[in-house]
């Protein structure tokens, strides 16, 4: 739980006592130590971070709204600095990394894009390539282990593979993250509950609902180590929800 007041819009764990937290309000990166209480380190950004990927172990990468960068955060023994900053060509919302490869979306046009971390674009899906209307409002991605990459869609209500995932529990649907090679874990805002989807069948389950003390869930992330997954609820400034999965 973070000890001052914030507007939390994605959360990334870099080890299992520490994570990191975009402050939308703040204009801030805030590193987050659970055993400390609180905020042990910031960082400022040039414009409002919306989500944030690990790309090594010391190295994290920011989108930023309405901003065509993205900012590389350094991390390490309880400090944040600013290490680069990369001009591309649209403005991003979200973003995650596979190997050597930053793979973004954006709104305008919808599409996801994959590119080199000097932000070279080698390849794009957009509904022209795909031939249909896939993609509305692309908003949050996750690599998964076995190297596919979801996106989830906030107006279609789909999570997006090369195949397309829906069912009735997904709706107003945000943050995603794949916590095994078959399963991803995603945000339902309006139903209040996080929905388990196995990929191999396309079966979902509500994992954590409103029984649980979820309330709009926004963004969320995954520790492996300890099995722990943590949850920023939608427009919830001072709290981040951490559930033990078992």
């Amino acid at each position: 739980m973070a000890s001052q007041e914030c507007n939390i819009y994605d959360i990334a764990v870099v080890s299992p006592t520490e994570m990191l937290v975009c402050d939308f309000s703040q204009c801030k990166v805030n590193l987050v130590d659970s055993t400390a209480g609180g905020v042990v380190a910031s960082v400022s950004v040039p414009g409002k971070p919306r989500e944030i990927c690990l790309v090594n172990e010391r190295m994290a990468a920011v989108s930023v709204k309405r901003v065509k960068e993205v900012q590389f955060i350094r991390f390490g023994r309880g400090s944040l600095t600013l290490d680069r900053v990369l001009k591309v060509s649209k403005v991003i919302c979200g973003i995650t990394a596979l190997e050597n490869i930053l793979v973004t979306s954006s709104t305008n046009p919808p599409c996801v894009e994959m590119m080199s971390m000097d932000g070279k674009v080698k390849y794009t899906v957009d509904n022209q390539k795909a031939g249909r209307g896939v993609f509305k409002k692309p908003f949050f991605l996750t690599s998964s282990m076995d190297g596919y990459i979801y996106v989830t869609d906030r107006d279609t209500n789909t999570v997006t593979m090369l195949r397309t995932y829906t069912d009735s529990c997904l709706q107003d649907i945000y943050g995603i993250i794949s916590i095994s090679s078959d399963k991803l874990l995603v945000c339902s805002r309006d139903k209040h509950s996080i929905v388990q989807l196995n990929t191999r069948t396309g079966n979902t389950t509500i994992l954590l609902g409103g029984q649980d003390g979820l309330k709009q869930p926004y963004a969320l992330t995954y520790c492996r180590s300890q099995r722990k997954l943590c949850v920023a609820p939608y427009d919830d400034t001072t709290h981040i929800q951490v559930y033990k999965l078992v």
